[in-house]
């Protein structure tokens, strides 16, 4: 009888120990999960860079949260856990998280932040540009359905509208501009965002729209994409920022994400998807002597 107990006990240990091997993994790396939360014209760039990611570093999980960069920022503010912060502009976290405090936490939201890379404003059309849209002021065309961001804390609707502007008045056009951008009136009740045109042209609810050129590669397969000079497409004003919030859960592997995107590999991802990187990064604040 106590022989028994002894083989099972043993057979218990061993399936133990298996488990533990397992949960370390082949690297020794311990499983982990990293909440990455970034601004929706990040989503292929993200994705793209999630999986490279993930396969240099065995067991652990990044978990994407995408949206509108100013709401993202609030619920940091409120105490959500956050590991990485990406927003769309580093405004964002000099104006609503650099030293405010989080909601009865006793923590800032945010000391530093990192520079990683750019973007710039372009037009989508229906797959094989039908309708001929080669400039802005195409847009006017008769029958024309056009879609633009509309969100009031969405930084893609002032983007678009300087862009149209810019555009317009490059064409020798200017007074087009307006009737462009109220060809696609605002509801304050219905904000449409980048992904809601992308969707809306991909799906042939609109023949064109202005979304972020980095979510117009995201959608190259079923849309076109015209792109116009830096003078105009706002690409001098349009940079991504990353850091690790004052509500992280996961700091250690947060520091190490953010550290992998200004990476020569990370780099060549973001080019490839439609977001040139900054190079080298710029760095504000504390920035952990990790992330070099």
């Amino acid at each position: 009888m106590q022989r028994a107990i002894g083989k099972t006990a043993r057979r218990a240990g061993v399936g133990l120990t298996l488990a533990a091997i397992t949960a370390l993994g082949t690297t020794g790396a311990v499983a982990a999960e990293i909440e990455v939360w970034h601004a929706d014209s990040l989503a292929g760039p993200m994705r793209a860079l999630k999986a490279a990611y993930e396969l240099k570093n065995p067991g652990v999980t990044v978990n994407l949260t995408s949206g509108v960069s100013k709401p993202l920022a609030e619920r940091i503010l409120k105490g959500e856990v956050c590991d990485v912060f990406v927003p769309s502009s580093p405004a964002v976290v000099d104006d609503d998280l650099m030293g405010k405090p989080i909601g009865g936490a006793g923590r800032l939201a945010a000391t530093w932040y990192v520079v990683v890379s750019a973007n710039e404003m372009a037009i989508i059309t229906a797959k094989g540009n039908p309708l001929g849209i080669a400039k802005v002021g195409d847009l006017v065309k008769p029958g024309v359905r056009f879609a633009r961001v509309t969100g009031e804390k969405d930084l893609a609707t002032g983007r678009t509208i300087e862009f149209i502007k810019r555009a317009a008045a490059l064409e020798g056009t200017p007074e087009l501009a307006q009737r462009i951008i109220d060809s696609a009136p605002a509801n304050a009740e219905k904000p449409i965002s980048v992904p809601i045109t992308v969707n809306a042209v991909r799906q042939g609810n609109a023949d064109a729209g202005v979304v972020y050129y980095s979510a117009a590669v995201a959608a190259k397969a079923d849309v076109d994409i015209v792109r116009f000079p830096a003078s105009v497409n706002m690409s001098e004003a349009i940079r991504n920022a990353a850091l690790v919030p004052g509500t992280a859960k996961n700091v250690v592997d947060g520091i190490g994400f953010v550290a992998y995107l200004i990476t020569p590999e990370a780099q060549t991802i973001f080019a490839s998807t439609g977001q040139p990187p900054v190079v080298p990064a710029i760095r504000r604040g504390t920035v952990p002597a990790e992330i070099r």
